[in-house]
């Protein structure tokens, strides 16, 4: 060691009381893939902020998925406050306010739990720290301000998806099922494998055939699903039974019986005809029929 040099002790995180012991909180509404990688980003850019800073170590990450409705469980941010109120974690990170509630009322009630437990939140898209003396009037401003800007962008998703569906440019047209693939002009056109076990499918229904009897059927002929199983399930069945797009007819925006919806007729080549779709439905609505009166 050189001469008038002097060695320093750096201390542990551990050991030093003025380190954030950090939760990460993120969340989305749904399990599709575009979700996930909001998810993805999420995390990656609350991690990335945490890392910049001397002051915060992570102690764990909460993620909560398929989330959208009010009172549908959280069982992450169930545990996040249960790690707070044990004092795991005093300093809790999150994109922004609309990740962390539903809803104005709903965000506001977890703020409160967290401020009792001594815990401060930093939004980082809204650049706001909230510590347990923050004014719950700003606290409510906020968040009705967000809960109002989300209602409006997502007002604006479902008119320009009901616009492309009435001018025809919707990509929900042209979505592929089990049964067809995509055709070089963006059409569908029917697998030559796949087809032919929707026509079987169709064809053991009207014959009488259950759900269970035709899955034991496939699965006799090692007929696998979509996704590789070997097994299928009784909702994939009901769900090529149902799909109205195996007689070349596409109907989307269908999202309860008293609201409209869009039909676009002879799109691609048909699997199946109008009439054996019909038959099929009939049937479907007779057995339903039968096991409710028993």
């Amino acid at each position: 060691m050189a001469i008038g040099s002097k060695v320093s002790v750096i201390p542990s995180y551990k050991n030093n009381p003025g380190v954030k012991k950090v939760g990460i909180y993120a969340r989305v509404s749904t399990a599709r893939v575009e979700q996930l990688r909001s998810l993805a980003a999420q995390v990656s850019a609350l991690s990335q902020y945490t890392y910049q800073r001397n002051d915060m170590l992570i102690r764990d990450i909460y993620i909560d998925v398929g989330t959208a409705k009010t009172g549908s469980s959280r069982r992450e941010f169930a545990r996040l406050l249960e790690d707070c109120k044990n004092r795991k974690v005093n300093y809790v990170l999150v994109k922004s306010m609309s990740r962390f509630g539903r809803d104005t009322v709903e965000s506001i009630e977890s703020i409160r739990l967290l401020q009792k437990a001594g815990v401060a939140i930093y939004f980082m898209v809204e650049e706001k720290e909230i510590t347990k003396d923050t004014p719950e009037f700003d606290l409510s401003v906020r968040a009705s301000i967000i809960q109002s800007e989300n209602e409006h962008r997502s007002e604006n998703i479902k008119i320009g998806l009901r616009q492309k569906a009435e001018l025809g440019t919707s990509g929900l047209y042209s979505k592929p099922c089990y049964g067809y693939v995509k055709g070089e002009s963006g059409n569908l056109v029917p697998d030559v494998y796949q087809s032919t076990v929707v026509q079987h499918i169709f064809q053991l229904y009207l014959e009488g055939k259950s759900e269970a009897a035709i899955i034991e059927e496939l699965a006799e002929r090692n007929i696998p699903t979509s996704r590789g199983k070997e097994r299928w399930s009784k909702k994939a069945i009901e769900t090529i039974l149902t799909n109205e797009k195996y007689t070349g007819n596409v109907k989307i925006l269908k999202s309860g019986p008293n609201k409209e919806c869009y039909l676009a007729s002879n799109l691609h080549e048909a699997i199946i005809t109008q009439k054996q779709f019909d038959e099929v439905q009939k049937e479907l609505y007779r057995r339903a029929k039968r096991k409710r009166k028993y």
